[in-house]
């Protein structure tokens, strides 16, 4: 049996895909983990670290003994060394069948991801236009095997438009979904700063190298290389954490192009140019600009993104007292161009791999002192979502579920839909309650976005479900159903669906692009 808590939690915080983890500690998921991970008291900076030719070409087979690494001048000892060179990209094939999604995709990723942001916050409809038509270009001649994500700055945020998928037709509707559009109201308003922290919340479930693929008009925001006069800002200080943590290489390309202008608009370029210039350069990625082969820079990133050398060190009598650490790398050998971060915060953000995950202070900005969720390295819950219209017969022929929530009341122009969550047992914390059956308790969100990110619906539920306890000793392993209901409108394009466990904190989520029918006129509805 099901009880409702009905326990909006989450109400307030609707407006991207990072908006499930605003119930938890800021976990990071590790399937197929790398062996670089964060924790503890001392610091172990990874620093991922791109060398290439004076052609731009990726530099392979170097030595661990060619590499150099200075932490605030004082050179440091490498405790690992790993090189990446460009292994053949994981495949992540769409649901096999109609309206049925999963995440599992988490279980089997490459070990770079490529992610694809189309930023129109400061982009005009003609540049969209020809983005448009480059992207497809790019799509239509690039073979299938490498997964890519599309996210699109707009309106109400960053938003994902289609999740991690190698199906190229897949890619190329989101693209056509995505632009061309008119750009926002107020767009001089939105900032750069807000995407970022809401990329990298959104990816904070992905291990690995993130290249973001940063398709702009222009940039609003000035990530220094050396973050030095920055480090009384806490703010800003949690960007560089973020991006840190998260091992995020921006990739600025201005998709406006090769520009001929006057001598002002000159000036003005040469400025954002700068700035994309710095942005990439402080998360170890590159600029692009000056250059109208979209699809060509796209292809190089790809390739020569794939490619680079992990290096992990200690730094030697490390004191956490928020001052920003400039990193350098040097490579014995030819004239190599390398990209890497230039530094990190000594914040207390980031821990040793060997001490065990527990509650760590971390200083403020005037040296008060935070209390500060440890992260854990659980894995997503790896769950199946089938969206379908309570029309379609295949509604009608679903096995009976372990439970369902109440349907909400018809709605005048939505079209009803049903939500059925397929959750593995063993993803959740099984307890006792006080009648000593066994029990579960974990939320469920479904939040419906427009085509700008606006929340348009949503339904967040606390669910405790009792376990059938002659069905549980028998079959243990047997996945837990619940149907939840929804009503949508032809506006809604954007689905996500969150389950978390409130015991044991892991969580996962599902992104779906929705095609909402028209709805069917019934007489008294909505009366």
């Amino acid at each position: 049996m099901i009880s409702r808590c009905s326990a909006l939690i989450l109400a307030f915080l609707i407006c991207s895909p990072a908006l499930f983890h605003a119930t938890q500690s800021k976990a990071q998921a590790t399937p197929g983990e790398s062996p670089y991970t964060f924790q503890a008291n001392t610091r172990i900076v990874l620093t991922d670290v791109t060398v290439t030719d004076t052609k731009g070409n990726p530099v392979h087979g170097l030595p661990q003994s060619a590499f150099h690494i200075f932490d605030n001048k004082q050179p440091q000892v490498i405790t690992s060394f790993e090189e990446h060179t460009g292994i053949p990209a994981a495949t992540i094939l769409p649901a096999s069948t109609a309206g049925v999604y999963s995440n599992d995709y988490l279980l089997h990723l490459p070990p770079v991801l490529n992610i694809v942001l189309i930023d129109i916050s400061n982009l005009d409809m003609a540049d969209q236009m020809y983005l448009n038509y480059e992207l497809t270009r790019f799509l239509n001649e690039q073979p299938e095997g490498q997964p890519l994500a599309i996210y699109l700055r707009a309106g109400s945020g960053c938003f994902i438009v289609q999740n991690f998928t190698s199906d190229r037709k897949l890619l190329l509707a989101a693209v056509h979904k995505a632009i061309p559009r008119f750009p926002p109201n107020g767009r001089e308003y939105l900032r750069d700063y807000d995407t970022l922290q809401q990329i990298a919340l959104s990816l904070s479930q992905l291990p690995g190298r993130k290249n973001i693929l940063w398709f702009t008009g222009g940039p609003k925001l000035f990530l220094m290389p050396d973050a030095m006069p920055l480090q009384n800002d806490a703010d800003w200080r949690d960007l560089y954490d973020d991006l840190d943590q998260q091992r995020i290489a921006l990739y600025p390309i201005d998709a406006r192009g090769l520009f001929v202008v006057s001598l002002r608009t000159v000036m003005a370029l040469g400025d954002q140019h700068l700035t994309m210039d710095s942005e990439a350069k402080a998360t170890g990625g590159a600029a692009f600009h000056n250059n109208n082969g979209l699809k060509e820079i796209t292809e190089h990133i790809l390739d020569s993104g794939s490619s680079f050398y992990t290096l992990t060190y200690s730094p030697h009598d490390l004191h956490f007292d928020n001052k920003w650490h400039k990193v350098r790398v040097a490579v014995d050998g030819a004239s190599y161009h390398l990209s890497y971060r230039r530094g990190y915060f000594a914040d207390g953000s980031v821990r040793d791999m060997d001490q065990p995950a527990k509650p760590r202070t971390r200083l403020l900005a005037n040296g008060e002192k935070l209390e500060v969720a440890p992260v854990t390295a659980e894995q997503p819950i790896i769950f199946q979502a089938s969206v379908l219209p309570e029309s379609d017969p295949a509604v009608a022929r679903r096995d009976k579920p372990s439970g369902s929530l109440p349907a909400p009341h018809a709605k005048k122009g939505s079209v009803p839909f049903s939500i059925r969550y397929t959750v593995p047992i063993d993803a959740l914390a099984v307890r006792k309650n006080a009648d000593g059956k066994h029990q579960v308790v974990f939320g469920i969100a479904a939040i419906a976005l427009n085509r700008d990110g606006s929340l348009m619906e949503h339904d967040v539920e606390q669910v405790t479900m009792v376990l059938n306890e002659q069905a549980f000793r028998h079959s243990p392993d047997l996945p837990i159903t619940l149907d939840q209901h929804l009503n949508l409108a032809k506006d809604d394009q954007f689905l996500n669906l969150g389950v978390w466990d409130t015991v044991n904190g892991r969580f996962g989520s599902i992104e779906i692009p929705l095609e909402v029918p028209k709805p069917v006129k019934h007489k008294g509805a909505g009366e």
